[in-house]
């Protein structure tokens, strides 16, 4: 919880594939032959490159941006467990309506099925006050049809859930962008990425509790100086600045933003840096402005003017 060219960490993690969940049988997707035999060599040398500037100790245990979130801080945030033939990948997403959530394409893409948990502050809690987790099959998988799984570009979903969920103080959908914001690049505006994925590059499990980070949107342009020219008009980047950003585990995870009293979801957690995220590098997201149209084809919310 992607880019497939080694800059790049897809940033789910994997779990075990029935409904009862294992949370302990996780591993992130990158290390998993079908993302990182497609890793082009001259890439990752250049990236080997680059990376000769970043400090080799990092602080022992430090937060990627980490602060615990508030019960119902982000009520549109969701989990998803989906399930694959080797296995179940971990990841986030949002919820739109009481019918759908979005995610990134990566977490879905030739699924069988899964579980979707809402109103989460522990994932691991079934029992968890306002916790709710609804099924979801394949047919209820939307992904973009420009989805390129090699280059990581039109990263992003939508799923329709089995049954439809009752909105409660936990439970709330996040709100999308304006058609009148389709010009908008976001750029210096205060992002906030939410999710259960890796708090430290020193842990190799995702968090049990939900986390966040705030750090500045980038222009694209100072993005590619890091992607070396990967990033695309339909991708949004975080600054890495503080060590902060997404990690394993929050791919399809919102990114938003606050204005007018409203949380305004600006990004799905797309892809990073294979080697760490605490490495100050730009998290890259899918630019929900740039899909508007498509999510509200494939699903059953409506843009606002």
């Amino acid at each position: 919880m992607k880019l497939a060219i080694a800059l790049v960490l897809v940033i789910a993690a994997l779990v075990a594939a029935d409904n009862d969940i294992d949370w302990k049988k996780m591993r992130p997707a990158w290390r998993m032959p079908q993302y990182y035999r497609r890793l082009p060599k001259e890439v990752m040398k250049q990236m080997m490159s680059e990376m000769k500037s970043v400090p080799k100790h990092r602080p022992e245990g430090r937060v990627v941006g980490g602060y615990v979130a508030t019960p119902g801080q982000f009520p549109y945030q969701i989990v998803m467990t989906a399930n694959f033939p080797a296995g179940g990948a971990l990841c986030g997403g949002s919820l739109l309506s009481h019918n759908f959530v979005l995610t990134a394409a990566h977490c879905v893409d030739q699924a069988a099925d899964g579980m979707i948990i809402l109103g989460a502050q522990v994932r691991t809690d079934a029992n968890e006050e306002g916790q709710v987790r609804i099924p979801f099959v394949r047919d209820g998988i939307y992904l973009h049809e420009n989805w390129d799984p090699s280059l990581i570009r039109y990263d992003i979903a939508t799923v329709r859930m089995q049954s439809s969920v009752q909105y409660t103080p936990r439970i709330q959908p996040v709100h999308l962008p304006r058609w009148s914001d389709l010009n908008n690049d976001f750029a210096g505006v205060i992002g906030t990425v939410s999710g259960f994925g890796r708090f430290s590059d020193n842990i190799d499990a995702a968090s049990d509790v939900l986390r966040y980070v705030n750090n500045p949107i980038t222009t694209n342009t100072v993005c590619n100086l890091r992607f070396l020219g990967l990033i695309q008009p339909e991708n949004i980047c975080l600054s890495g600045e503080n060590s902060r950003g997404a990690c394993s585990g929050d791919s399809g995870g919102p990114m938003t933003i606050e204005r007018d009293g409203k949380t305004v979801q600006v990004g799905v957690v797309s892809f990073g840096l294979a080697l760490g995220c605490e490495n100050n590098w730009p998290s890259v997201f899918a630019r929900t402005t740039s899909f508007l149209q498509w999510i509200q084809a494939h699903s059953d919310v409506i843009i606002e003017a």
